[in-house]
């Protein structure tokens, strides 16, 4: 079944309740099912036919879910541009994806319409002064159209990935993929229509996309979104809307807390906040469930995995601070395997982790040798690659331990850098922390820590006491680097390719 249908069931449910929101409107469900009835119409008019793509150059605004499920509706695929991207960066990925049409804001129309790609054949642009006028094709539309039929095994969108460690892949969700996403965070989060969601993780990411985005319109709830990241009006956001539930990345939680200001807000909606993207310190667990008066569920997911793969839930029994939680098991397996001899490992032996289930995409768009190496066949079953390195303890809980490709080795020792940063976080004076690995003519790579400081008096010699109180001797920092910031990806994540570039 085609997931847009979706919009109509909770039109139908809901009519009058408010679906969406960003900072220039407000719409109910049955106004928001009407502008993507309209949409729909308005590109078939402009000559979209079915399974052919369509680009969402757009922050997070209701123009961007209205044109998302409006493509979809149409039986296009819809499919969102990294806002970070520029250039050559934006042509490349709407000629690899084959586009023939793109929808963008004015404030950024110049960074499609100055592209040069054959398939590219209509602009839309939302408040622009280029291309077709995105409000003028929607008011003189019909709104209601027949949505196109889909089967749950079809493509629905494509998710690119963000390219720091290459070209950018997209990633094909199937209807199937999206609605077994949606049902199984509402299933494991228990959200209803009582809820009410803040969406500030890019929508360009499946953080924003398929975190509360489309989960939260399928349970009928109402979903607030901001097109940047601000503290401030996060929490003003939380306060207007009453807001009970909000995804972070954990570097937007670390902004939090350090915001100052937190006590002049009534955040008493608020349940739950969601963390994922990347471990959250476990340090900083506690600070923010008392500051926020609030349960932090940690949670794993990949933009392959749509993203539902482990969850925390909440009420659940064991809860242990830094785990992911159990494996989503009515939706994934898991399979945690020696790297290098692809055997599985043992209760809380760390491997990779592996996932095979109805989340799990089928494959990177046109990209055979890619999948080849992302995929691979084992007891029966097609399991996805993931990259992390975690382990499972007796009760079925999942730790992430690190990404593979950010391990380091020294003096012939694997060291994984997550369990440094995790001491690092535990000092007083430290607000954030990487660890990678810098060139050693004797060690082959030298652990070294980067620092942004909180206090000043902060030194690298206390930094070393207290790995030296806690870690073996080979993982203690050699060298300590303190930066005035860490540069983040677009989805705030620590960027710690950049932070090799810079320190080597």
């Amino acid at each position: 079944m085609n997931f847009a249908n979706h919009v109509d069931a909770a039109a139908r449910d809901r009519p009058d309740a408010t679906a969406l929101s960003d900072p220039t409107r407000e719409v109910t469900f049955a106004e928001l099912a009407g502008e993507t009835s309209a949409f729909a119409n308005a590109i078939a008019e402009l000559g979209v036919e079915p399974g052919e793509r369509v680009a969402l150059y757009l922050p997070n605004s209701v123009a961007f879910v209205a044109a998302y499920f409006g493509a979809m509706k149409r039986g296009a695929i819809p499919f969102p541009i990294n806002m970070r991207f520029e250039g050559p960066e934006v042509e490349y990925v709407l000629a690899d994806a084959g586009a023939t049409a793109a929808v963008t804001h004015g404030q950024f129309e110049d960074a499609i319409a100055d592209v040069d790609v054959d398939s590219l054949e209509h602009l839309i642009v939302v408040e622009g002064s280029r291309g077709r006028d995105y409000g003028d094709l929607v008011a003189s539309a019909e709104p209601a159209h027949f949505v196109h039929p889909r089967k749950e095994g079809e493509l629905a969108e494509l998710v690119y990935t963000s390219g720091t460690t290459g070209r950018p892949k997209g990633v094909r969700h199937t209807h199937g993929n999206l609605s077994t996403n949606a049902r199984g965070l509402i299933r494991y989060m228990g959200w209803s229509r009582r809820d009410v969601a803040l969406t500030v993780c890019p929508c360009f990411h499946v953080s924003g996309l398929n975190v509360t985005t489309t989960p939260y319109l399928v349970a009928g709830a109402a979903n607030h979104l901001l097109p940047q990241w601000d503290p401030g009006t996060a929490l003003e956001t939380i306060e207007e809307h009453g807001v009970t539930y909000v995804f972070f990345i954990p570097t937007m939680v670390i902004d939090l807390l350090d915001h100052g200001r937190i006590e002049s807000y009534d955040l008493g909606t608020l349940e739950t906040i969601g963390v994922g993207g990347s471990p959250m310190p476990r340090e900083r667990i506690e600070a923010v469930e008392e500051t926020f008066g609030v349960t932090l569920l940690e949670g794993y997911g990949m933009t392959e995995t749509t993203p539902l793969a482990a969850i925390n839930r909440p009420n659940q029994e064991v809860r242990k601070p830094g785990s992911i939680g159990p494996p989503a098991e009515e939706v994934v397996d898991v399979r945690i395997e020696d790297p290098e001899t692809g055997d599985v490992v043992g209760e809380n032996e760390k491997g990779e982790l592996l996932w095979h289930g109805d989340t799990v995409t089928p494959g990177y768009y046109d990209l055979p040798a890619e999948n080849e190496r992302a995929f691979v066949e084992c007891e029966g079953k097609t399991w996805l690659r993931s990259g992390d390195i975690a382990r499972m303890d007796s009760d079925g809980m999942l730790f992430v331990e690190d990404r593979l490709d950010d391990m380091l080795i020294t003096g012939g020792e694997n060291v994984y850098p997550r369990e440094i940063e995790e001491v690092l976080y535990g000092l007083d004076g430290v607000a954030e922390a990487a660890v990678i690995g810098t060139p050693d003519d004797r060690l082959g790579e030298a652990v070294t820590a980067i620092v942004v400081r909180s206090d000043d008096s902060l030194t690298a010699a206390d930094i070393e006491a207290a790995c030296r109180d806690r870690l073996t001797d080979y993982k203690i920092p050699r060298q300590v680097e303190f930066a005035e910031e860490l540069p983040k990806t677009s989805t705030r994540k620590i960027d710690k390719v950049a932070l090799r570039e810079r320190f080597e």
